[in-house]
């Protein structure tokens, strides 16, 4: 809350911000993937430098984002985009007049489409196509002014807001009692905007004056500082707003927030905007995470605590009933003979003339129930029940038995409380332990085998087949290292070097990757030879008459070979980051690349011990204690290359 207002979505200056932005980003990339994640969805963007990840939220945001979702599935609009829109190219991102809706244009097949997400309340994300009908929605809707459903033409929401091109924009302040409110609701802007540019105008002190006792020059000038401002915004800053140094950021805008710094007193971070956008929802989006984690535990938690409840009433009532059980046999054993007598009676009693005759012959005999045959005693102050078919003795048994059972039962019912005590005690823990989501960011570099060499360049190598296709046709440029191992099944690995000239320890560190992860680690080899050349020396194209498969390259020329041993360094890395705080990630490399860059590290050869093994070891020695907020096994577990032996574990301070 800044101001008296809160940001829980992207205005539309942000969203004219966006759309000129991403535009210039994303025209002419394709739509290499979609998924949905827990509540918003995911594109996978493929552009020549690199993927993208944009996140869509209808009614809140459309942004490229660095924080990779914890979990992805697909959902009815998930599987649509991928069938019909699976690698369209994008032709154009653009706003839909003056508002916060956001289309993303496409082309697949010759059909063109569009994407749109609606960024206002109760906003939607769909497609269209050439005719503007909808094929697909992520809601319908029926209201009062649109409706939005398959086969429908598409109807943009009314429009509400103004731009700073429109001409009435003086005039329709008019309509209102306070200054702050005119901006609000005749322009369409939230509060803090609407603060900003009476703050700029210099009419922050009239903010609450009547707009028609206001000179029109000074309105004038308002609109005009509204233009301004909306400029500044394309300047392509971002800033983040925070109540105090060190908290979540509780605002972010693309102009700087001059009256909330200058009057509020908030602290202000200038980023670029794409930072601050992303930086913005990934605490947003940990904050509903953290949320949706308490609301299902606190669900479970509340059907345990039910159902011990339930275990402790039925104990209780077991508990009596034992209780009354074991003084009826007390009774029963203080007066043996007068019991005996009554019970003799009873039966003959009934035998010659009828259960009415019972209680007036038998003494202590107070009820008789003859469709059970029992008979009730009072003896010594204690009434029980006895059956006139059975002698004492055996009375004495079901008695003892029904004791036995009843103390088996709650022996049952307070082994499964225990049980259940021990699961509640479980969630608890797994609420702290979830509660404690992180953001961390996620390079677009780390979907593949990875490591960034001592000096500072970037290598990247496929995990398959397709990714090493990917590498080849994607990132791989005439002056970069083409790295590959003498056996096959290796992956092909490229050093970027950005027209550097790559050090020959730089190659030799990048030549880990295709060295360690290629088969010759599985088959236990104790080192292998890797080749690398130049980029402009590799190509796709076989010689004449020959066919190369999947994943094959024809390199042409010198080929300079390099002897790597089978031994690969895994550690921990802390990142320290100006916005996203700390975090850790897991880097691999030679021991000397590792060491210099790890807060704690093992070393690897192969072996016979199970992937899993190696990862939970390497989890409980480095991770679990530190990291587990950002690491997980599984994680540790895809950079391990196959079996292995830890043959050295580092753990250092920090």
């Amino acid at each position: 809350m800044v101001g008296g207002f809160e940001k829980n979505s992207m205005d539309v200056i942000d969203v004219h911000v966006a759309s000129s932005r991403y535009a210039e980003r994303l025209r002419g990339c394709f739509l290499d993937n979609f998924y949905k994640a827990s509540f918003y969805w995911l594109m996978r963007v493929r552009c020549r430098d690199g993927v993208l990840s944009v996140k869509m939220e209808p009614g809140v945001r459309f942004h490229v984002s660095t924080v990779e979702p914890v979990k992805k599935k697909v959902d009815p609009f998930t599987i649509f985009v991928r069938r019909r829109l699976g690698n369209a190219r994008i032709r154009d991102v653009r706003q839909l007049g003056w508002e916060r809706l956001l289309r993303v244009d496409l082309e697949r097949g010759g059909e063109v489409y569009g994407v749109v997400v609606e960024l206002l309340p109760r906003g939607v994300a769909l497609v269209v196509d050439d005719e503007e009908k909808v094929l697909f929605t992520t809601r319908y809707l029926e209201l009062k002014d649109r409706v939005v459903k398959t086969g429908v033409k598409y109807q943009p929401p009314p429009p509400k807001g103004l731009s700073p091109k429109a001409e009435n924009l003086v005039d329709v302040l008019a309509a209102y009692d306070t200054l702050v409110k005119a901006v609000v609701k005749g322009w369409g802007l939230p509060g803090y905007i609407a603060e900003e540019v009476i703050y700029r105008a210099g009419l922050f002190e009239e903010k609450s004056a009547e707009p028609a006792k206001i000179a029109r020059a000074d309105l004038s000038r308002l609109a005009e500082e509204y233009g301004r401002l909306v400029e500044e915004a394309g300047s392509g800053r971002g800033y983040l707003v925070y109540y105090t140094e060190g908290s979540e950021p509780a605002l972010f805008t693309s102009f700087r927030p001059r009256v909330i710094a200058e009057e509020y007193g908030w602290s202000v971070r200038e980023l670029d905007f794409d930072t601050a956008v992303d930086t913005f929802f990934s605490f947003y989006e940990k904050n509903i995470a953290r949320k949706m984690v308490e609301r299902k535990l606190a669900e479970k938690k509340g059907e345990v605590e039910a159902a011990i409840k339930g275990i402790l009433e039925r104990v209780r009532s077991f508990q009596a009933e034992l209780e009354e059980y074991k003084k009826a046999l007390n009774a029963i054993y203080e007066n043996y003979e007068f019991v005996e007598q009554a019970l003799l009676c009873s039966q003959e009693a009934r035998r010659t003339q009828g259960w009415d005759s019972i209680p007036k012959l038998c003494s202590g005999v107070k009820a008789y129930q003859p469709a059970k045959g029992l008979i009730q005693l009072r003896v010594g102050g204690v009434e029980f029940w006895l059956d006139i078919r059975l002698d004492l003795k055996g009375n004495i048994i079901e008695l003892r038995k029904k004791i036995s059972e009843l103390e088996k039962k709650i022996e049952s019912a307070l082994e499964k409380k225990k049980s259940l005590e021990e699961e509640l005690g479980k969630i608890e823990e797994s609420a702290v332990e979830e509660s404690r989501i992180v953001i961390r960011p996620r390079e677009w570099y780390e979907r593949y085998h990875w490591l960034i060499t001592t000096s500072g360049l970037l290598a990247i190598g496929g995990r398959d087949a397709s990714q090493n296709e990917v590498i080849y046709r994607k990132y791989l440029e005439d002056s970069d290292i083409f790295l590959h191992a003498d056996i096959h099944g290796a992956p092909v690995v490229v050093l970027k070097t950005h027209g550097r000239e790559a050090s020959e320890r730089d190659i030799l560190e990048a030549a880990y990757l295709t060295a360690c992860y290629s088969k010759a680690w599985k088959a236990g080899f104790a080192s292998i030879d890797v080749f690398w050349a130049r980029g402009d020396q590799v190509s796709k194209a076989p010689p004449s008459g020959e066919y190369l498969a999947k994943g094959s390259f024809m390199v042409y020329g010198r080929r300079n070979y390099v002897t790597i041993p089978l031994e690969l360094s895994l550690g921990l890395e802390k990142v320290e980051s100006s916005v996203y705080g700390v975090y850790y990630r897991v880097i691999v490399g030679p021991e000397e690349l590792v060491r210099e860059r790890s807060v704690g590290y093992v070393v690897l050869k192969p072996g016979d011990k199970p992937v899993e093994n190696v990862a939970s070891e390497i989890y409980n020695k480095l991770v679990k204690t530190r990291a587990r907020e950002f690491i997980t096994l599984d994680e540790i577990a895809s950079r391990i290359p196959g079996p292995s032996t830890i043959v050295k574990i580092v753990e250092k301070e920090g």
